[in-house]
């Protein structure tokens, strides 16, 4: 294996840590935002039915 080889991996093996870490962020986000939502959606709910 090449110097340049072994440096294009390492930069791909970074690069991919970084991505795998702000989808991880990206999926807690979504994960809070669905909870809220769903919260939301039976309160909603609840008020539209006493009408």
């Amino acid at each position: 294996m090449s110097l340049s080889s072994l440096l294009v991996s390492l930069h791909f093996t970074r690069e991919s840590c970084g991505f795998t870490r702000e989808f991880g962020r990206f999926t807690r986000e979504f994960a809070l935002f669905t909870r809220e939502f769903e919260h939301f959606t039976r309160e909603f709910y609840g008020f539209t039915r006493e009408f």
